[in-house]
């Protein structure tokens, strides 16, 4: 595409990765999914989005719930049609929800997808999901609940810790909107799919947020191929953790902005603050 207000461009790694990408999207093409323009030779033109909600959230700061609540809702049905069609995405976070110009949500990024299988995802963001993560909707619905709270507290949470409704209440949730989160998260045992989780959104209403007014690019995790812990450091690590330093600073930040302080404490809330304090500083 020539025309810059029709198409981008979105890089792959390899031709056979975009050509992987390719065929997920023509699959899946419709309402929630990023429209496919065509295959280029360095990679996929795709419909061109206003922003991504990586944009709005580094612009705008946490979003209100009501807003929070529509990107719920429609991701959560965009998810349900991956999740049909016998896919997992694998990669959900405010970088890959894009905001359309007239008004939509689309999921992008189709780079990490994989049959829903069972088996370790072979590519993810780290910081999203843990390690040896399995290829299943319960999966993609985890990361999109630990989303949901990125955009409305402005703290990306750690993936290998239980959040309680507690826990997400003291980062700065909304009691409703932290029950909610909660029960996608299966911490009552519950087991939430992508449809009934659209369905919970869609009936407390709200709308999408404004896009932002520029695009940044803001995306602190993106996608990679998994590497064991255990493989042994080399020149090139240097710079990855110094850049893992610079977001554990930028984490902090954001966690203090978004604190809240808890009301006056009888023994056993002072144990679960305790706990929530805890896991807050396991996820940076």
């Amino acid at each position: 595409m020539e025309d810059d207000d029709i198409a981008f461009l979105k890089r792959s790694s390899s031709p056979e990765a975009a050509a992987r990408e390719a065929r997920h999207l023509g699959d899946l093409q419709g309402p929630g999914i990023v429209a496919l323009q065509g295959v280029g030779a360095d990679g996929l033109e795709l419909e061109k989005a206003a922003c991504s909600l990586a944009d709005v959230l580094h612009e705008r700061g946490p979003l209100p719930d009501s807003e929070v609540r529509a990107v719920g809702a429609a991701a959560a049905a965009a998810l349900a049609r991956v999740h049909d069609a016998g896919l997992v995405h694998g990669d959900v976070k405010p970088a890959n929800l894009l905001l359309s110009p007239n008004g939509e949500l689309w999921l992008t990024d189709f780079d990490a997808a994989s049959m829903a299988d069972d088996r370790p995802l072979e590519r993810f963001s780290p910081g999203r999901l843990p390690p040896g993560a399995a290829a299943r909707p319960t999966t993609d619905m985890a990361a999109l609940a630990l989303t949901l709270v990125e955009l409305a507290t402005g703290t990306l949470l750690d993936p290998e810790t239980s959040w309680r409704t507690v826990d997400l209440r003291r980062l700065g949730c909304s009691p409703a909107l932290s029950a909610e989160i909660s029960f996608m998260l299966g911490c009552d045992g519950s087991t939430l799919n992508a449809g009934g989780a659209a369905s919970m959104f869609e009936r407390a209403g709200g709308s999408l947020p404004e896009p932002a007014s520029k695009i940044s690019g803001a995306d602190s995790t993106p996608t990679v191929e998994f590497m064991p812990a255990r493989s042994a450091p080399s020149a090139t690590s240097a710079r990855p953790q110094g850049a893992a330093a610079i977001r554990r600073a930028r984490w902090w930040q954001r966690l203090a902005a978004s604190w809240r302080p808890a009301p006056a404490a009888n023994p056993s809330r002072s144990r679960s603050q305790a706990s929530g304090s805890s896991q807050a500083r396991r996820s940076s």
